[in-house]
């Protein structure tokens, strides 16, 4: 008799110290997930059998990820989400196999708009002025996992985006606060893999992403940025609004549904 499919292993995190908030969060969230997809919570001490699934890149679940990937084990992975995103209310970002969101060639496949339309955003028209380029850095925990040098990586971006216009550059950290106010001059953000970028193509700004990001095929190169495109954003962000959930979603299964279509 072939050997039954092992549950889902929902890793849980390391916590940094006695007051971790993200190791908190994570045990809310792999909670809800192993609910919903009737699977079993686990330490990040080891890959365990079957598929995996885990919140975010640190406290050990970075481990387990390069793991899943080396031996080709199916994984599921939840992170902030594009759309709304927040504890405990907002949504979260669930994908498979990657750490961002898989958008298919709209000639071959079209999610549905029921989704975007109930998160309820306002997409605001491209905005064909502003002046300066916002550069949002890597952080130290993205620089470790792609092994990447914050402090060079900024340095050659920003060598990079000299060579191609004289804009002014500002950097802002993570953490902007009020994006509507960090855009309301900005020409085109910049950016390794943060969801600022979704934020600014939301709110009509131009992105050029990096590294792995759900803004791929929105993007711009260096090369145009003084001879932009204005892609049509309506179905990327259908596709964003069916791989995010909320922790109510989770729980009771919706979106392990969705994400077994």
């Amino acid at each position: 008799m072939p050997r039954p499919e092992a549950p889902i292993k929902c890793y849980s995190t390391n916590p940094l110290s006695n007051d971790d908030p993200g190791f908190r969060h994570s045990r809310v969230i792999m909670a809800a997930f192993a609910e919903g997809c009737k699977g079993q919570i686990v330490p990040p001490t080891k890959l365990f059998d079957g598929p995996a699934a885990m919140y975010g890149i640190l406290r050990g679940t970075g481990e387990i990820i390069r793991h899943c990937e080396w031996v080709g084990r199916d994984y599921y992975y939840i992170d902030h989400g594009y759309l709304k995103p927040g504890h405990y209310e907002g949504y979260y970002r669930v994908t498979k196999n990657a750490r961002q969101a898989d958008i298919p060639d709209p000639r071959e496949f079209i999610f549905p708009p029921d989704r975007l339309k109930k998160i309820g955003i306002e997409v605001r028209p491209w905005r064909r002025s502003g002046k300066g380029i916002l550069v949002i850095p890597v952080t130290g925990a993205i620089g470790e996992f792609y092994h990447l040098n914050p402090e060079q990586w900024l340095r050659v971006v920003t060598d990079e985006i000299a060579n191609h216009t004289d804009r002014p550059i500002e950097v802002k950290h993570k953490g902007i606060g009020n994006i509507e106010e960090a855009l309301k001059d900005t020409w085109c953000v910049v950016t390794h893999s943060s969801n600022t970028a979704v934020d600014a193509l939301v709110n009509g700004v131009p992105v050029i992403t990096l590294g792995e990001s759900a803004c791929e095929m929105m993007s711009w190169e260096f090369s145009n940025i003084e001879a932009p495109w204005w892609p049509e954003r309506e179905l990327w962000l259908q596709a964003l609004a069916y791989q995010q959930f909320t922790l109510s979603e989770m729980r009771n299964g919706t979106a392990w549904k969705i994400l077994q279509r």
